[in-house]
Parts: C-alpha cells; structure tokens; sequence
C-alpha cells in the first residue's frame, strides 16, 4: 500500500516531469499493471483483475487522448492503432481472462516505452514543453 509520504512524492515526480518523462511514466505503470492484472487472473482474483485493467485502460485512454495528429502527423496515426490494439488486448484479458494478450499489450508497451526512453535527450526533437500535454490520470498505486 502506498503511504502519504509516497503519494507526495510521486505527485512531485509529475508536475515537475517534463511532458516525454510523463508519458514513459504512463507506459511504465501500464507495464506494472498488465503484470498485476495477470497475476491476479492465474490467482483468479476477478475483481480484482477489473480493477486493475480499468486502471490501464485509463492509462491508455490518456495516451490517445494527448495524440496531436496534425502536429504528429504519421507518427501520431500509428501511435493510435497501436494503442487502440492495446485496448482491444486489455478487453480480451478482461473478457476471456486471456494472459496472452496481457503479454502482447505489455511487449507494445514495453517496445513504445524504450523508443521514447530512446529520444529522450535528442535536441532535436521539441518533446520537452508542457503545452503538448497536461495528464489527469493517477499513476499511483
């Protein structure tokens, strides 16, 4: 269980983030909750595992939802499909209690979290300024 102390903490950790630092952020605790989900559904800790797939559904949601495709333009497109295929893999594991596609969302994610650890530090690139993105979501516990 996470602390008053920790939440403080993690609160700080995202508004002080730059706007890339928050979206791996996002990917980072979508990856930890595809992990829980899938425990708790070899568990068989239903109630559970809904819980923790509406939580990364929220998380993905997100992502969509800060998607400037005039800006973004191609790459924007794909990120898209790829996240709508991660929606469609999170309602199959909640549906049909299905691991494997647990497994395919957590590699997509797993995969988009290292390409934009990747350019991160590239100057030049303009990931780095808030105006592109302003996260509501609780990346808590």
């Amino acid at each position: 269980m996470e602390t008053a102390q920790n939440k403080s903490y993690r609160k700080l950790q995202v508004e002080t983030a730059s706007p890339i630092d928050l979206v791996i952020m996002l990917y980072d605790r979508a990856i930890v909750l595809f992990d829980k989900a899938r425990k708790e559904i070899l568990d068989k800790q239903y109630e559970a595992k809904g819980h923790t797939l509406n939580k990364a559904t929220s998380i993905i949601f997100e992502l969509l939802s800060t998607l400037d495709k005039e800006k973004g333009g191609e790459i924007a497109t794909s990120l898209s499909g790829l996240y709508n295929f991660v929606l469609r893999e999170i309602t199959d594991a909640n549906t049909n209690l299905n691991t494997k596609a647990l497994d395919n969302a957590k590699k997509v994610m797993s995969e988009l979290r290292e390409s934009w650890n990747n350019i991160k530090d590239n100057k030049e690139l303009d990931v780095n300024t808030r105006e592109h993105f302003s996260s509501s979501i609780d990346i808590s516990g």
